[in-house]
């Protein structure tokens, strides 16, 4: 790809005579490279004219189409299809295209595949990231894997802006501090207008397609959690900001990963070391919910500390590799700024799996409700749906459902973190409990479920 090779025109103002003129000009002195320049054309176009030649489609094509969706075996095809499509582009004015055919990376992709798929896909990415119109993740905002039409639509208003910045030279791929003009430009894009819905932006648009997705995907199975999920969903469009009292709410766990330290050897069980657990005891800024009748010696006699360490972990500050904990990048960041403390924590308030399943439909009860609830209630209600959900166990061959009890037990890891962070207000004995959000437990919750609603999908459901 050269620095200096330009678009002569906007491919919006070609027509279908102009790609016939170009064929007829390359067939006076080439019948098979013009031949093979309409069946590009039509690949890469679709029918659609030549107003929807992209850079994004044309490295789409080049670097992912040529060397997996055709089916043969000669020797060099791939070079031949780009030198192909060169030809027609030159033609068409669209030099800066051209050069991409013709440009190193196309070349390395395509020997990278001749060698492998592996390698082949490596290579790809590594191409669109050069490129610098691949949409980058930004810090509130991540693509999806799986898009929906919506979010297609945004990514590609995305790189169109990418493209138009990088013409004009706003956007200096490789320069000084180019990642961060690109996040800005793909920021503008993403927060402009949508051609199609007014007072909307890209940005809405999909998280608005998400958040339908997240109800339509349990509606079939459970009419209850389906319309939980959507009497909250009109709070989780927008950011939700994190209120006063929250830096102090966060005081327990965060006074934990301050005094961990850079790293903590694990016993070979997987546990915190009894020195460093009992340390931990002098100045814990938790209590416990209910009195231990000697002090804690190992980390499962402190189940407190266990949880917190856990949340931690789901929340990347800290991170395991053998016998060894560390504190990661990311939770030193956090030690030093309590937001970005509070955004990661609250995207990972609950664990995942059964756990996760749990926790999510017993906090849309609490947020649904909006006082406290009965704790015998609460379980109830979540393995009704956890059964209308499928959720089962097997026992010596028996399918068994999901009981008050076994909520009960998934919910205590949860429950004793956002305890011991004020997120939660936990009245009564075990006969007459009852549970209510604080409002800095309502905030962090509403986080939560904004980033399990409407983050990025990795699954079409």
């Amino acid at each position: 790809m050269t620095d200096t090779a330009r678009n002569r025109f906007e491919t919006s103002s070609l027509c279908e005579q102009d790609v016939g003129d170009a064929i007829a000009r390359i067939a006076a002195r080439d019948p098979e490279v013009a031949r093979e320049a309409g069946d590009v054309y039509e690949s890469l176009t679709w029918g659609e004219g030549p107003g929807v030649l992209s850079q994004a489609g044309l490295q789409h094509w080049l670097w992912y189409v040529v060397p997996t969706k055709y089916i043969t075996d000669e020797v060099g095809y791939m070079g031949q299809l780009a030198g192909a499509a060169a030809a027609l582009l030159d033609e068409l004015g669209l030099h800066a295209y051209a050069a991409i055919c013709r440009s190193p990376e196309t070349a390395a992709v395509h020997a990278a595949f001749d060698r492998s798929d592996n390698e082949g896909i490596s290579a790809l990415r590594k191409a669109m990231q050069r490129s610098g119109i691949d949409p980058p993740d930004l810090a509130d905002f991540e693509w999806s894997s799986v898009m929906g039409p919506e979010e297609a639509s945004a990514r590609s208003a995305v790189q169109d802006a990418l493209e138009r910045a990088i013409a004009v030279g706003e956007l200096a791929v490789g320069g000084r501090g180019w990642r961060a003009a690109q996040a800005a430009v793909a920021t503008a894009a993403l927060d402009g207008g949508h051609p199609i819905l007014p007072g909307q932006s890209w940005r809405t648009a999909v998280i608005t397609e998400r958040l339908e997705r997240w109800i339509a995907a349990v509606s079939g199975r459970s009419e209850q959690l389906s319309a939980a999920r959507a009497r909250v969903a009109n709070r989780l469009l927008h950011r939700v900001e994190p209120p006063a009292g929250a830096q102090e709410s966060l005081g327990p766990v965060l006074w934990l990963l301050e005094r961990f330290g850079d790293e903590q050897t694990l016993t070979q069980a997987g546990y915190l070391k009894p020195a460093f657990v009992q340390s931990v005891q002098r100045d814990r800024p938790w209590t416990y919910r209910y009195e231990l009748d000697r002090p804690p010696r190992t980390e499962t006699d402190d189940m407190v500390l266990y949880h917190l360490r856990r949340w931690l972990q789901r929340a990347g500050a800290l991170q395991k590799r053998k016998t060894l904990l560390r504190r990661t990048a990311a939770g030193t960041e956090m030690t030093a700024d309590w937001h970005k403390a509070w955004d990661r924590l609250t995207r990972h308030l609950a664990p995942s799996g059964w756990d996760g399943f749990v926790a999510e439909t017993a906090v849309l009860h609490l947020i649904d409700r909006g006082s406290e609830v009965s704790y015998k209630e609460l379980t109830t209600l979540v393995a009704a749906v956890a059964v209308d959900m499928g959720w089962a166990s097997t026992a010596d061959g028996v399918r068994v459902l999901p009981s008050a009890m076994e909520v009960s037990w998934a919910l205590s890891e949860s429950l004793s973190s956002w305890r011991a962070c004020d997120l939660v207000v936990d009245r009564g004995d075990w006969q007459d409990r009852r549970l209510a959000l604080t409002e800095v437990g309502v905030a962090a919750v509403l986080t939560y479920l904004r980033h399990v609603g409407a983050g990025p999908r990795d699954s079409p459901w």
